[in-house]
């Protein structure tokens, strides 16, 4: 009898193990893999740390999902998921998944830097969502290639649109951006609507450049295997929208004098 309990759970073990693995330089918990593409991250269009906990939960239902839990967001952090922005998830918790420690982000840890379960929840913070039928405005991205485009792409996006994708690809390698079509409210600053992109792992280092208008951007190379795009627009006047495509590539492919290298 002890023989047999002990073989099962050793099935059970080697179950579980053989669900973690690499995939494309990725570790990664494959059971977890589907669940964790629909978490992400909102701030108020007010800015940064701007919602309470009835708001947070605002936000996340106008979209149709909910308070991401603590689980889900592991799961995204495990692929790839790095905020270095505190937000309220599920139950009245606050706090943001990182990838890569940092002085300035996660006190040089990694994980999910916890502040624990809130008491006065008329405290500010952002939001971490989860809706993993809702992909069309950002989301974790670990393919090797993928289309990204606005809102309803071809269709004009709305107004009030807050979206992060992160993108995150095989170690030693690279990710090219290629704008296939661009129309964003023009104005002088990108002040109303617009496109930023970050060499990093989320907006807050490695801004490479704000879009805006109809002049379709150059070609971007990230430094690295990891991208974060963010798009917001505001409360008045929409466009056309973009569609992009981003495919990774050995580092090797590319010489070090290349022009569209971001430094």
């Amino acid at each position: 009898m002890r023989v047999f309990t002990l073989l099962t759970a050793l099935c059970l073990l080697l179950k579980e193990a053989q669900a973690w693995g690499y995939k494309d330089g990725i570790f990664h918990n494959s059971i977890w893999l589907e669940q964790a593409a629909g978490v992400y991250h909102r701030e108020s269009r007010k800015g940064r740390y701007q919602l309470t906990y009835k708001e947070a939960k605002a936000v996340c239902k106008y979209e149709g999902g909910s308070l991401a839990t603590y689980q889900q967001l592991e799961a995204a952090r495990q692929i790839g998921f790095h905020v270095c922005a505190a937000g309220w998830f599920d139950r009245g918790r606050v706090g943001y998944p990182i990838v890569k420690a940092g002085a300035k982000c996660g006190f040089g840890k990694i994980g999910i830097v916890d502040y624990g379960y809130r008491l006065n929840k008329s405290e500010k913070w952002d939001v971490y969502c989860y809706n993993p039928n809702s992909k069309e405005c950002g989301g974790v991205l670990t393919d090797p290639k993928r289309i990204i485009q606005s809102p309803g792409f071809p269709d004009e996006y709305q107004d009030e649109q807050i979206c992060y994708w992160h993108i995150r690809v095989k170690l030693g390698q690279r990710i090219v951006l290629h704008f296939l079509e661009f129309d964003v409210e023009d104005d002088t600053a990108c002040l109303a609507d617009y496109l930023e992109v970050y060499d990093s792992y989320d907006d807050v280092s490695g801004f490479a450049g704000r879009f805006c208008g109809e002049e379709l951007p150059d070609d971007i190379i990230s430094t690295g295997n990891v991208m974060t795009l963010k798009f917001l627009s505001d409360a008045s006047v929409t466009a056309g929208g973009f569609q992009l495509h981003y495919t990774a590539h050995d580092a090797s492919q590319f010489s070090h004098n290349h022009t569209h290298y971001l430094h």
